[in-house]
């Protein structure tokens, strides 16, 4: 006897690391699809005009926002069933500490793409012509909407990671969450099996 639980998956910390590599790709895929159907911000250009007086719009912050929500349901989705053994606290916080640097990540390759589509360098453009940046996802000053810290976006995909799992816990219908370890753990202090229990046993017990 080796003491395994049947049908118990070993715990492999290259499994939860390769699940918290795949959310930091979904991060940058998630900020390539927001270069990609982002706003930019524009405005018309005037003497002395520089990138940094130029205020963020909320439509491109807004669309990562949403993003970004998304991006952390099925972070939550992928951790679950690929790092199932890592079911529980450490299965939940490494991933999402993942998320977190996954859109740090898709933040700033979005802006990039997007700078690709946009003239984002606004110093040759003429006088009242119309400019058309990249939105700033660092929320460094504030926006149109008001004061904002540069790591407000970084919140979005953690939370809605979070929520995902919390749902995964309350509808796994074991309290091992389907790892299979419960029973290693209260079989020494269970008492007999139901198993164990005589027919005149059961008998008394359902007929009083």
């Amino acid at each position: 006897m080796n003491g395994q639980v049947p049908g118990r998956r070993a715990r492999s910390v290259a499994t939860l690391l390769t699940v918290t590599a795949a959310v930091l790709v979904l991060g940058a895929v998630a900020g390539a699809i927001w270069a990609v159907v982002t706003p930019p911000t524009t405005g018309v250009v005037f003497k002395g005009l520089t990138r940094e007086n130029i205020p963020t719009e909320f439509d491109g912050v807004g669309a990562f926002a949403l993003i970004m929500f998304a991006y952390g349901g099925i972070a939550a989705l992928v951790a679950w069933a690929a790092a199932r053994p890592w079911r529980g606290v450490t299965g939940f916080l490494v991933p999402a500490v993942g998320t977190v640097a996954g859109s740090a990540i898709g933040a700033q390759l979005g802006m990039w793409l997007a700078g690709l589509r946009f003239d984002d360098d606004i110093a040759g453009l003429p006088l009242d012509s119309v400019y058309r940046v990249v939105p700033d996802l660092w929320l460094d000053g504030g926006t149109r909407a008001g004061h904002s810290a540069p790591w407000t976006l970084l919140i979005c995909a953690p939370f809605a990671f979070a929520i995902i799992y919390l749902v995964c816990v309350l509808s796994s219908r074991t309290a091992d969450l389907g790892v299979g370890d419960l029973d290693a753990d209260h079989l020494a202090g269970a008492g007999p099996d139901a198993t164990d229990l005589t027919s005149v046993d059961a008998a008394s017990r359902t007929h009083p």
